[in-house]
C-alpha cells in the first residue's frame, strides 16, 4: 500500500483514483472546483460519472494543495488540463520537502516548448522529484471506472520507476506494462490525436471499410516515420501506447479529436472551431507543430499534409481521401 496525491478532480483523475483505491492505496486528491471536491468527499463525481460511485471514499479531498502534500506521498499523479500543468507544478514544488515520483497522464506536446510532456515536467521539477513516469495507452476514463479490462504502458527512462508505478495500478482489470521509450510513446500520443481528426473526416465522408482501413493504415505508417525522426523506437508502435492508442483515438466518437474531424466534415471548419473554443482538442494544437516538422524535413506524409491544408489553409474536404491517395508514393 502506497500514498498517492492526485492533482486534479476531473474524469481521468477520478477514474485512476478508483483503481488506486481498489488496490488499497491511500489516495489524497486536490482540485480547484468546489463542486467536484464536495462530490468526491461523498465518493462520487456526477459531473463525469452520473451512475458510478468510487469503490470507497478518498482518504482526503481538498481545495488546499498543502493538505495533500503534507502527507508526503511517494507518488504525485498530475491530472490537470495540460495548459495548467506548469502552473500546478510550480505551486506543488513550493511545498515539497520530499522526492516523489511524478505520474504524468497528459498527452500531446507542451504548446510552449513543443517538447514531450515528460521532458517539460522534468525541467520544471528538477531535483524536487525522484523521477517522471507517463501513463499512456488506449483508455477512456468512463470505461476504466466501470472496470472494463484496460491495458496501457508505464513509460520512464528509469525502468525501476516505471515498474513501481505499474505495481500501483495493476489488478485483474487494469494492466500496466513498463517501457523506457519516452520519446516514441509520447510522440505517438501526440500524433494519434492529429490523425484522429483526419480519420473523423474520412469516416464521415466514406462508409466503405476498405477506405477507412486504408486511411488508418496510411496514418499509422506516417506516425511511425515521424516517430523515427524524433528518435523513437520502432517496436514502440506495437505497444499499447502505439497501435492500441491509435486505434482507440482514431475510430471512436468518444475521442474528442475524432469527433472534431467528423464535425468538420459535417459542418465545416468555422462551425467546428466555434463549437470547440472551450474544449481541449489536442490534435488541432499539435497539428501546427507537426506541419512545420514535415515541411522542414521533407517527409512524405499525405494524410498529415492534407489534414493541415484543411485545418489551416481552407482546403475543401470534398476530395480529402482522393487527395491523400494522389500523394502516396508507390
Amino acid at each position: 500500500m502506497s500514498a498517492v496525491a492526485i492533482l486534479g478532480t476531473g474524469a481521468w483523475a477520478t477514474a485512476l483514483a478508483n483503481v488506486l483505491l481498489e488496490n488499497k492505496n491511500r489516495v489524497y486528491m486536490w482540485g480547484i472546483d468546489a463542486k467536484e471536491v464536495s462530490a468526491l468527499k461523498k465518493g462520487e463525481n456526477p459531473k463525469y460519472f452520473v451512475h458510478q460511485k468510487l469503490v470507497k471514499s478518498v482518504d482526503l479531498v481538498t481545495l488546499d494543495i498543502k493538505e495533500v502534500l503534507k502527507h508526503k506521498p511517494a507518488f504525485i499523479l498530475l491530472a490537470v488540463p495540460s495548459n495548467f500543468i506548469a502552473e500546478t507544478l510550480k505551486l506543488c514544488i513550493k511545498n515539497l520537502d520530499f522526492q516523489p515520483i511524478i505520474i504524468n497522464v497528459a498527452k500531446g506536446l507542451d504548446q510552449k516548448t513543443n517538447d514531450i510532456w515528460s521532458k517539460s515536467i522534468k525541467s520544471i521539477v528538477g531535483h524536487k522529484a525522484k523521477g517522471v513516469v507517463t501513463l499512456i495507452g488506449p483508455s477512456f476514463a468512463h470505461e476504466v471506472i466501470c472496470g472494463y479490462p484496460t491495458m496501457l504502458n508505464a513509460v520512464s527512462a528509469n525502468i525501476n520507476d516505471a515498474k513501481q508505478v505499474a505495481k500501483l495500478f495493476n489488478n485483474s482489470h487494469f494492466k500496466c506494462i513498463e517501457i523506457t521509450d519516452e520519446i516514441g510513446a509520447e510522440i505517438m500520443g501526440a500524433l494519434k490525436n492529429v490523425m484522429a481528426i483526419a480519420m473523423g473526416i474520412a469516416y464521415e465522408l466514406h462508409t466503405s471499410i476498405n477506405t477507412r482501413a486504408a486511411m488508418l493504415a496510411q496514418a499509422t505508417k506516417e506516425i511511425s516515420n515521424i516517430v523515427k525522426l524524433y528518435g523513437g523506437k520502432n517496436e514502440t508502435l506495437t505497444q499499447f501506447c502505439g497501435v492500441g492508442d491509435i486505434y482507440l483515438t482514431c475510430t471512436d466518437e468518444k475521442s474528442r479529436n475524432f469527433s472534431f474531424g467528423k464535425q468538420i466534415a459535417n459542418e465545416g471548419m468555422t462551425k467546428a472551431l466555434k463549437d470547440n473554443v472551450h474544449t481541449t482538442v489536442e490534435g488541432y494544437r499539435t497539428a501546427k507543430v507537426i506541419f512545420q516538422v514535415i515541411k522542414k524535413n521533407h517527409i512524405s506524409s499525405p494524410v498529415f499534409n492534407e489534414l493541415c491544408q484543411v485545418l489551416f489553409n481552407q482546403h475543401s474536404i470534398k476530395d480529402f481521401v482522393k487527395n491523400v491517395m494522389s500523394e502516396i508514393i508507390e
